[in-house]
């Protein structure tokens, strides 16, 4: 993090303090390591050098945290189906960095295990557990973003001198993250002082203002989104939830004009039926509110947190900041007078237009130019949010563009809910990929025709900003998945694109994997390797391909054409 940076985490702070509001944020980074295939780095919990690398990263963190600290083997947590309670190593130390008093934890994996302690402001408690393909770090909750940054970089630089890593790259070049998430928590130095529970209306305007905005529920999110995900919104699931979440937030409205507060038992009972995944199970929803006053969870449900789970791990500590900034704003705005309840009916814009990185990267600057106006603006983090990844393919004819991005795909969860409900992992048919297309130019400048898969795509235009634009996704099977959904379907590898402009004729194909097949030599392990393999995917023809007569059918509304199936 550079120094302006720093000046835009602490005129955060002071603006959530000249709210009233004691505002925590806690978050679990997660690390694997990046040059595995090994079932433990990839989808198992347990096995493996797991547990080595676990200590290690607690051992390299302890020196870093805020005062001297003391490190044990704690009480891990039982899942469902397995036989006996993972790994767990905590660390303990006093928030004004004193010495701990009356404590004395050797690390190791013989004796008792320490049960984590009880909730206290004065003292921070940190674990480091294994989860499918990764080594998470359960943070210890701060009650101002200064405090979140310096552990936050504390941990990265720990994982990074015992060889684990935020993001991995995939044989083909593509960049992702560890696998494990990059969940965020929130809540007050209290059960009883929390945000959401001192101003009750906070939970439900930060429901409201969630669904009007996806860019918050998927442009930081892990690959997999939408129902089968970790993270599924409200709008993603059983269409008589979301009715009844409808008539919730509308009572929640009504109830704040009325008073007095709710009581926590109140909105928990309200919301935890209805902030769920496909399965009922209210821990892998985007608004996870099974701590805030569950009276099922014994010692740690009723403790008035919210979990935001449709969050990616960060790549760098500085965009994990910028990260946890940006959802700390939205939750003290939710909290203000400002805050607004009402819920967007999105219907199939949700996963067709909204899928798309132009529309996501609007709908983001207006949450930021929403920030600024209420004092809430996150200042030289900003930049750190709205950077894009290398587009697929840019090209200019004329005094026109065309952009190839990645876009986000929302994949099927395979088989039934409930037999995947009791597994670390869920299996998905992943084959589907999207990636929107963008012609751009000057006011006035003819943009071309655009062919796709041989046929051209009908496109409608806008001039905004000094700029004439036209974008649509596009849909495709990039491969034949194992398991999967209708194995009889023939991917459409190389996808070709035509660009038409006057006399001008280009046509690019686009590969999923090597040109020509054969396999890659092991799993790129640098940036540059991994570039190298996604550049020499994309291959120009030298003898364009003529643009055809025939037109995809494409509706007035549809922001995205499906090309797997044959017109």
């Amino acid at each position: 993090m550079n120094p302006e940076h720093w000046d835009a985490v602490r005129a955060h702070d002071a603006a959530v303090r000249a709210l009233g509001l004691e505002l925590w944020v806690g978050a679990e980074p997660t690390f694997t390591d990046k040059g595995s295939l090994d079932p433990w780095w990839l989808w198992e919990p347990l096995g493996g050098d797991k547990e080595a690398k676990g200590q290690a990263l607690l051992r390299a963190l302890a020196p870093r945290l805020d005062g001297p600290s003391e490190v044990t083997c704690a009480q891990g947590r039982l899942y469902p189906e397995e036989p006996e309670p993972r790994w767990c190593y905590g660390a303990l130390w006093n928030r004004d960095g004193s010495p701990l008093e009356g404590v004395s934890w050797p690390l190791g994996l013989e004796g008792p295990k320490v049960t984590p302690p009880p909730w206290d402001a004065s003292q921070a408690w940190l674990t480091v557990t294994p989860d499918p393909g990764v080594v998470e770090v359960n943070m210890a909750p701060s009650g101002e973003l200064q405090g979140f940054a310096r552990h936050t970089l504390a941990v990265y630089a720990a994982a990074e001198e015992v060889g684990l890593s935020p993001l991995r790259y995939q044989y083909n070049g593509v960049v992702t993250d560890s696998g494990g998430g990059g969940q965020l928590t929130f809540g007050g130095p209290s059960a009883q002082g929390s945000p959401f529970f001192v101003r009750p209306w906070t939970l439900p305007c930060l429901v409201g203002y969630l669904s009007r905005h996806p860019s918050l529920s998927y442009l930081f999110a892990p690959d997999c989104v939408g129902s089968a995900s970790q993270g599924p919104r409200p709008d993603e699931g059983a269409p008589e939830r979301f009715s009844e979440l409808l008539a919730v937030q509308r009572w929640m409205a009504w109830a704040r004009r009325q008073g007095p507060p709710l009581a926590p038992s109140a909105l928990w009972e309200a919301y935890a039926p209805l902030l769920v995944d496909g399965s009922g199970n209210s821990h892998r929803a985007e608004l996870n509110v099974e701590k805030l006053w569950n009276p099922h969870l014994a010692e740690r449900g009723r403790l008035g947190l919210v979990e935001l789970r449709a969050l990616r791990m960060q790549p760098t500590p500085a965009h994990a900041v910028a990260v946890a900034a940006l959802y700390r704003a939205v939750v003290a705005l939710a909290a203000t007078e400002h805050g607004d309840p009402h819920l967007a009916r999105w219907g199939d814009a949700l996963h067709d237009t909204m899928a798309l990185p132009g529309a996501l990267a609007n709908d983001l600057r207006a949450v930021l130019s929403e920030l600024d106006a209420h004092g809430l603006g996150l200042g030289a983090l900003a930049p750190l949010l709205l950077e894009t990844e290398e587009p697929v393919l840019r090209a200019h004819l004329g005094g026109s563009t065309l952009t190839v991005r990645r876009a986000r795909e929302f994949w099927p969860l395979l088989g039934d809910v409930a037999s995947q409900e009791r597994r670390g992992a869920r299996w998905v048919d992943a084959s589907a990929e999207r990636v929107e297309l963008t012609l751009e130019g000057p006011p006035g400048t003819d943009l071309g025709a655009l062919a796709v898969h041989g046929a051209r795509v009908p496109s409608t235009w806008t001039e905004r900003d000094g700029v004439r634009r036209a974008s649509l996704g596009v849909k495709r099977r990039a491969f034949v998945p194992c398991p999967g959904i209708l194995s009889g379907m023939t991917p459409q590898d190389p996808l070709t694109i035509t660009w038409a402009l006057g006399d001008a004729l280009r046509t690019w194909d686009l590969h999923g994997w090597i040109p020509g097949g054969g396999a890659y030599a092991g799993l790129p392990t640098e940036p540059e390797e991994a570039r190298r393999r996604r550049l020499e995917r994309v291959l120009e023809r030298s003898s364009p391909e003529p643009l055809p007569d025939r037109e995809w059918p494409l509706g007035p509304h549809q922001g995205t054409l499906d090309v797997r199936v044959p017109m």
